[in-house]
């Protein structure tokens, strides 16, 4: 009986201990802090070696060494290989020859692989930018301005109308204002450094590769020549200025590229035969490598860029030149004139130069196109009427105008300095751009000047040189090579340019003037050569642009 009491009192206390157990845990209370870390176990055993990787001499991946993989000839195929410059046995022209043989190229980013340095580089430079720091723009010598911003009176400007421009952009792509100019996929490298001759862009592409180019061919070719652009590499997008062969420039054609010192001195193959590079150079170091992809030569903006020659640079200065000579007296007697005033005495003595441009005429689609087979100008010679562009006037042997210049220009911009005042008229047309010196401008010498004459749309109301949109559907949706309708055409430039358009315009007569530097004649054919009656005593020269009412010899007299 007391076995079985204290049996049922055990079992009464083992529930009445559960039951307060579980009330207690209940009640649950805060956590508490966390405790320390352990201590880490062992590293775990090493695992399979990896494949062997392609090493950087192995440019066909078959993982062993040939003999055009011995870059640097010393028998070993190691890291100088990939980088013969440390070895000092660099040989570019075998690298890209060996590389693109077994590699196919398939853009920029195949050269950004090696020259990425180079590619930032480019994206500053104004063959890419099209603009830069205008110091040479009278009242805009802090800003930024260039070809993207510029008025002229040859196809107007370039906003609303890039993809047909930017065929001769040193990139791909640029066809409308929201172009990536800090893309560096976006250079192209192959324009300027194609050794083939062979490489081209197609028109109406924004500067893309024409057709049927064998990129291969031309990416194997660029260290050739040490990588360095050749004449033909320069001459097709400038000779193309402005639309066709020496349309814009007058001392530019594509018959320079194979000329003979009878039409360019330094260019012709029986003269010095150099290529633009030579005059038009990059910045080097005292070591002769090149600092950067800055090219001399810019007449507006960037003119930091590069390293342009001068005419004393290489020759010396004209008095100690001419010393001894017949023509001594007159360069004595004539401090104020430059070297090219006399040594390029006509230009265009090959090719012809469009001189007159009336935008007024075009849109007749009815009358055609119309050409003058008197000039030496293609199969069919010159175009004289185009509906798309209107009426030109050609010539050959243009005997540059004078005018007093010291390297600055007043220059028409896009919504900076793009109105006039009065009424123009063909005496007293609106310039877009002249030298802002004259006779009176302390260090100006006297230079000859490409004159360029014509007309084109300004608003009838606010005195603005419009920016018509011509080309594509990238500007807005009324172009006028689309349309052959100069108001929506207008409106389309105005809305994409920011400028102001009353919705009337007119047709004023312009002018413009390009520096001429290039064609320079055997010296018998030079000025002065044959006295003074080369400039005086006719009417060769207009004295007006001087700033004398006549020549100077018998009775000019100059205007106040």
């Amino acid at each position: 009986m007391r076995r079985a009491l204290s049996t049922k009192y055990r079992l009464v206390s083992f529930v009445m201990s559960m039951f307060l157990a579980l009330a207690i845990a209940g009640c649950e209370g805060d956590d508490g802090l966390e405790g320390v870390d352990g201590i880490s176990g062992v590293d775990g055993a090493d695992g399979a070696p990896g494949a062997d990787g392609l090493a950087c001499w192995d440019l066909n991946g078959n993982g062993e060494g040939d003999p055009d993989e011995d870059l640097n000839g010393d028998g070993a195929f190691d890291a100088l290989d990939c980088n013969a410059i440390a070895s000092g046995a660099y040989e570019g022209q075998k690298l890209h020859v060996g590389y693109f043989t077994e590699n196919e190229y398939t853009g920029t980013n195949d050269c950004l692989a090696c020259h990425g340095l180079i590619g930032a580089d480019m994206l500053m430079r104004a063959h890419f930018t099209w603009e830069g720091v205008a110091t040479n723009i009278t009242g805009f010598e802090g800003e930024t301005h260039g070809k993207n911003d510029l008025l002229n009176n040859f196809c107007i400007a370039v906003p609303t109308n890039e993809g047909r421009c930017t065929q001769c952009h040193a990139g791909y792509g640029y066809d409308d204002n929201t172009y990536d100019f800090n893309d560096m996929t976006n250079v192209d490298c192959l324009v300027c450094h194609d050794q083939t001759g062979t490489y081209a862009k197609a028109p109406k592409t924004a500067g893309l590769p024409a057709d049927g180019v064998d990129l291969g061919a031309v990416a194997r070719s660029v260290a050739d020549n040490e990588g360095v652009p050749t004449i033909d590499n320069c001459i097709d997008c400038h000779a193309k200025a402005g639309g066709g062969d020496n349309v814009k420039h007058g001392d530019i054609a594509m018959s320079l590229a194979n000329t003979t010192r009878e039409f360019d001195v330094h260019m012709g193959t029986d003269g010095v035969n150099v290529d633009c590079v030579f005059c038009h150079g990059v910045k080097k170091d005292g070591s002769d490598n090149v600092i950067d992809h800055g090219i001399g030569g810019m007449p507006y903006h960037s003119v930091d860029e590069g390293e342009m020659k001068t005419c004393e640079g290489c020759h010396g200065d004209a008095n100690s030149r001419h010393a001894g000579k017949p023509v001594e007296a007159i360069i004595t007697d004539h401090p104020m004139l430059a070297c090219q005033v006399c040594h390029i005495p006509t230009f265009a003595r090959h090719t012809p130069t469009k001189t007159e441009w009336y935008w007024e005429t075009a849109g007749d689609v009815a009358r055609g196109k119309e050409f003058d087979p008197s000039f030496d100008y293609g199969d069919t010679g010159v175009p004289i009427y185009d509906p798309m562009k209107g009426s030109f006037v050609w010539e050959n042997n243009v005997r540059p105008t004078l005018r007093y210049f010291d390297g600055m220009w007043d220059r028409f911009i896009i919504e900076a300095n793009d109105t006039f005042t009065g009424t123009p008229t063909t005496e007293t047309p609106v310039v877009l751009g002249e030298p802002s010196a004259d006779y009176n401008t302390v260090g100006a010498k006297i230079y000859p000047f490409k004159k360029m004459i014509g007309n084109q749309p300004a608003d009838a109301n606010n005195n603005t040189v419009l920016v018509p949109h011509l080309f594509g559907t990238k500007g807005g949706p009324n172009p006028y090579w689309g349309n052959w309708n100069w108001d929506l055409a207008l409106q389309d430039g105005a809305l994409y340019t920011g400028q102001t358009y009353s919705g009337e315009y007119q047709f004023i007569p312009t002018v413009m003037y390009l520096t001429v530097n290039h064609e320079v004649a055997p010296k018998e054919q030079a000025y002065g050569f044959n006295g003074c009656g080369d400039c005086h005593g006719g009417d060769q020269i207009d004295w007006s642009e001087l700033g004398w009412t006549g020549d100077p010899v018998p009775d000019g007299t100059r205007i106040p």
